[in-house]
């Protein structure tokens, strides 16, 4: 059996601000894929990455683009 030592406060805190760090951002990028997806379904395209979530977000909040009404909602 292997024994390993006790982790201090400090290194249990920063693993523990790591794990939260790393569900934030996989957690947005589910996000972004999700909306490109819904979008992308409605004929409104953008480009990957999360640097142009900001295009898509205009999308959905533009009154001109044809997108139904209940998609909107949930969309927002």
């Amino acid at each position: 059996m292997r024994f390993v030592p006790v982790k201090s406060e400090e290194t249990q805190s920063a693993a523990m601000v790591f794990r939260a760090r790393e569900l934030l951002v996989r957690q947005r990028t589910q996000l972004i894929n999700a909306l490109r997806g819904h979008l992308g379904e409605l004929g409104h395209v953008a480009p990957q990455g999360a640097r142009n979530i900001r295009k898509l977000v205009d999308m959905v909040e533009d009154c001109e683009t044809a997108i139904p009404e209940a998609a909107q909602a949930c969309l927002n």
